[in-house]
């Protein structure tokens, strides 16, 4: 087939790509011709086969539609696009459709340097997310109407089931969200399973593709023309997986639906996504796109650079940055730990902190010497990690490790972060620098999230240099922390809570130089910022202005609330004279940790007193 490749000297438009040889592959010579909904697996397949790393190869797609599907061979999830160290390599799409069946991953890059994916749209032909639409709600039933041809379905021993290429499967009741008709956006008040247990009752066909559900208890009454996604999976293969790879663009990509994260960075340099966007597919009537995180970064180092998307309808969070901690479990001598396998994701050679459990502050670093992993009746449990120079005598269970090598600077700007999906917006925690600026946010949770977590999903990273800057922030927070449920989406716009909890007004705390200036507040209610254990924490030059477009309803009713932070300015802020929230209350702290100007300080103790 390389003989009818075009040999040709151009330059290559990549973020970090430039070169004069360059080799066209048109993917129609490789027996895949656009509009017969024929497999494509294998002639891309054989197109990468013929890459050489030595020059810059484009695998052209011409305009149209192209299928990939699943073979019957295949036991796990198959790859529509494979690049297992590759170089090099541009998939160019041409504005085509990409429409994938069954449980497939859309991309995986594999210790690749130089990829580029650009010009093409992604979906699935039958999604592992259903919706219905509410019609009648009584104390004993709702009626609802789904679309049998979108979203099959059938009724067996009572129960529905929802039915897909190579699949029959039960709506996932956690992850079920209501959407209002309209707006298209998460109802105010809604958060996961508003409809509680209904999916598990009694089902019964009404006709003309109305389905009536018996009984169940309910978090949420919904209303009449509601719409409600109905989630047949969770975490099943990434859309984009990135990994071990190097200099990795994203360009002009339309991912309707994949069937975890829309994309996964993992232990990868340099990613940048520009104008690439998970987002419904409105031509089909949805309200929903992919199944988790619009992006996920976890053990990244370099820059992520994140720019001009618009994510909507995703089932969870808009971007999440992070690393991993590894807990230790026991200690076998001076040189070497065990840990369990959660939050495991480290190699021989990367340098590490240490941090003790009761301080959670960086203290030495240690490097990796080897890595064995540990089993117990033949399943994997955790793994033996033994440093090159010795661990202090009194390191104990509970201590961690904080990955140093593997750290990423993020750059978002001109992204739409909207309350039309799930849960929250940016979810950050790096020690390398993040600049967030010119975005817009309309979010169902909190807008920002960061946290530091050291005892459920050990996403770690103390940040130590967060700027915030010129975005707008537009009634925020329709479904936040109502009663101070931890599961619920965020307690204020903006808010910062990691998992150390201060003790004492003399506590260290986690966090360093978080500033957040010159944005604007459109708010509904009181809280601005909720900040847990931060030093050097800047809220200046901001505009806060009152909208009346939802009831105020949040547990915090201060306009900042912060435990345990030190040097904290608020400064020349601009506030609209109806919002009349000037609380600031103040936990673990002297009155000299902070200044104001236009707010009274106040200190509490136990922050769940002011829950009413």
């Amino acid at each position: 087939m390389r003989n009818k490749a075009l040999i040709v000297s151009v330059t290559v438009f990549s973020a970090y790509l430039t070169t004069a040889a360059q080799t066209i592959l048109q993917i129609t010579d490789f027996n895949c011709k656009a509009g017969g909904r024929n497999n494509c697996v294998p002639a891309v397949q054989a197109a990468l086969a013929t890459c050489n790393d030595n020059d810059s190869t484009i695998i052209m797609f011409p305009k149209g539609r192209y299928d990939f599907w699943p073979s019957s061979e295949n036991q796990g999830f198959e790859v529509g696009f494979d690049l297992k160290e590759k170089k090099n390599v541009i998939i160019e799409g041409n504005g085509s459709e990409f429409i994938f069946h069954g449980n497939m991953q859309i991309a995986m890059l594999d210790e690749c340097e130089q990829v580029t994916l650009r010009n093409f749209s992604v979906d699935w032909e039958r999604p592992y997310i259903s919706q219905a639409e509410i019609l009648h709600v009584t104390d004993g039933y709702i009626d609802m109407k789904i679309d049998s041809e979108k979203y099959p379905y059938v009724i067996e021993k009572g129960k529905i089931l929802f039915v897909g290429e190579g699949w029959k499967l039960p709506v996932i009741l956690t992850y079920n969200n209501l959407f209002d008709q309209v707006t298209k956006e998460i109802v105010s008040q809604s958060w996961d399973a508003p409809l509680g247990d209904t999916f598990e009752q009694e089902a019964e066909y009404l006709g003309n593709d109305i389905v009536r559900f018996y009984g169940g208890k309910r978090q949420v009454t919904p209303s009449p023309g509601n719409i409600v996604t109905l989630f047949h999976a969770r975490y099943m293969t990434n859309g984009i997986h990135i990994r071990k790879s190097k200099n990795t663009v994203l360009q002009n990509l339309v991912i309707y639906h994949a069937l975890s994260h829309g994309v996964l960075g993992e232990m990868s340099e340099n990613i940048t996504m520009d104008n690439t966007s998970m987002t419904v597919n409105e031509a089909k009537g949805r309200v929903f796109s992919i199944v988790a995180d619009a992006s996920h970064f976890l053990n990244c180092k370099g820059v992520i650079k994140v720019e001009n998307c618009a994510h909507t309808g995703m089932g969870d969070d808009f971007i999440n940055v992070h690393g991993r901690n590894v807990i230790v479990q026991k200690v076998e001598d001076r040189h070497t730990i065990v840990t369990n396998i959660k939050g495991y994701c480290n190699q021989i050679g990367d340098e590490m902190w240490l941090l003790r459990q009761n301080k959670a502050q960086r203290e030495e670093i240690y490097i990796i010497e080897a890595i064995t992993p540990v089993y117990q009746d033949q399943k994997l449990i955790g793994y033996r990690i033994s440093f090159k120079t010795d661990l202090p005598e009194d390191i104990k269970p509970g201590d961690f490790f904080e990955n140093k090598t593997w750290t990423a600077s993020l750059e978002l700007r001109g992204c739409h972060i909207l309350k039309r999906h799930r849960a929250r917006g940016i979810l950050v925690t790096t020690p390398q620098k993040v600049v967030i600026e010119n975005n817009y946010f309309r979010t169902a949770g909190t807008a920002i999230l960061i946290e530091g977590d050291i005892d459920h999903w050990f996403e770690s990273g103390a940040n130590t240099n967060v700027q915030i800057r010129n975005n707008v922030f537009e009634d925020c927070l329709t479904s936040g922390n109502r009663d101070g449920d931890r599961w619920q989406w965020g307690d204020a716009v903006i808010t910062i809570t990691p998992s150390h909890k201060p003790t004492s007004e003399k506590t260290e705390p986690y966090h360093q130089n978080i500033w957040i200036y010159n944005n604007t507040f459109k708010v509904f209610d009181a809280p601005l910022l909720r900040a847990r254990s931060v030093r050097g924490l800047r809220f200046t030059n901001n505009e806060v202005l009152k909208t009346t477009s939802y009831q105020p309803y949040l547990w915090q009713k201060s306009a900042f609330l912060f435990d345990g932070c030190r040097d904290v300015l608020i400064w020349d802020n601009h506030l609209d004279v109806n919002y009349i929230t000037r609380d600031v209350l103040i936990e673990h702290m002297k009155r000299s940790d902070i200044k104001t100007k236009g707010f009274k300080v106040i200190s509490v103790k136990g922050m769940k007193t002011y829950l009413n």
